[in-house]
């Protein structure tokens, strides 16, 4: 996991077990809950627990990806998983210099909110 620009970033209570690298909404509890792809508000960068507090990356770099090449542009997949497919709002961007590593484009997230 790799974060840095810590400005725009939250820690939320998750609503269920999210998974490495997941995409989430914010649910009606006000708590991180998977999201349908379209409603993404942030990525979480490591495996969370339903209950404990998680970390919801919104701006910065976000690291530990696999299967993805420079410059590829990353959307919210159903059930909250990251991806390439879709028309869903690109939520990163995968530098060019790291093919394991994404520039998160926060103005993309707050047009969601």
């Amino acid at each position: 996991m790799s974060l840095a620009n810590n400005d725009y970033n939250w820690r939320l209570v998750a609503a269920v077990n999210i998974p490495e690298n997941t995409a989430v909404t914010i649910d009606a509890a006000g708590k991180a809950a998977l999201a349908s792809g379209s409603n993404a508000v942030g990525i979480v960068p490591q495996p969370i627990v339903a209950g404990e507090r998680c970390p919801v990356i919104r701006g910065g770099t976000l690291g530990s990806l696999a299967g993805y090449a420079a410059g590829q542009r990353v959307r919210g997949q159903v059930s909250g998983g990251l991806g390439t497919a879709g028309t869903n709002p690109v939520l990163a961007v995968v530098k060019s210099e790291d093919a394991a590593t994404a520039v998160i484009c926060t103005g993309n997230l707050d047009q969601n909110l």
